[in-house]
């Protein structure tokens, strides 16, 4: 429901049925290795692939959940393009699109910029993240992946490609990418200060 990719996911064939959300995903020994989740059925009934939250999961997360009342992640702290046909559309064919950096958010202080528009009306397309602390950035996915591993305040460095319109020999305009790395310090998901913004 909030667009963010479910990953390290253990799949089974385990029947998966109403109710059965939140109870324990059991070896052949009767060990827990995980917690049921969903199942994907391509007929709407119980029959399909199901998925578990692994065990090692549920108990970090749990563990939140009791200290904080709530699951806090870290946040990069840019709104992102997250839709691979509008990024091609844009002659974007690698990396993640910023469309907005918050005023005031550790993004914003780092250097890192979003999709503006001019004063003629032209838009001019934002900084394209390549790599997370040297990790390849090509789907939404890999980004929340890259920043999972972190915590909220933790610095991280985020490369980006930023068009820079060059000017060659006969004077016509190119558009050229200039790699650029940035120290971003990463925000909590619980951030009111970049939620309200």
């Amino acid at each position: 429901p909030i667009g963010r990719p479910i990953s390290n996911v253990i799949q089974t064939d385990a029947a998966i049925n109403p109710g059965n959300s939140g109870g324990p995903l059991l070896d052949s020994s009767g060990k827990m290795i995980g917690m049921a989740t969903a199942i994907f059925s391509p007929s709407g009934a119980s029959a399909g692939v199901g998925f578990a939250i692994p065990s090692d999961t549920v108990k970090s997360i749990a563990g939140m959940l009791i200290q904080n009342g709530q699951i806090i992640r870290p946040l990069l702290g840019v709104s992102i393009l997250d839709s691979k046909n509008a990024r091609q559309a844009l002659g974007i064919t690698k990396g993640i699109l910023i469309l907005e950096v918050k005023p005031g958010t550790p993004a914003a202080q780092a250097g890192l910029r979003g999709l503006k528009r001019t004063d003629s009306g032209i838009i001019e397309i934002g900084d394209i993240v390549i790599a997370i602390e040297g990790n390849p950035i090509e789907t939404e996915g890999d980004l929340f992946k890259a920043i999972e591993s972190f915590e909220p305040d933790d610095v991280v460095k985020v490369t980006v490609n930023r068009p820079d319109i060059e000017v060659d020999g006969d004077g016509s305009p190119q558009i050229k990418l200039k790699e650029i790395t940035f120290d971003v310090k990463l925000i909590a998901s619980d951030d009111s200060t970049f939620l309200k913004r």
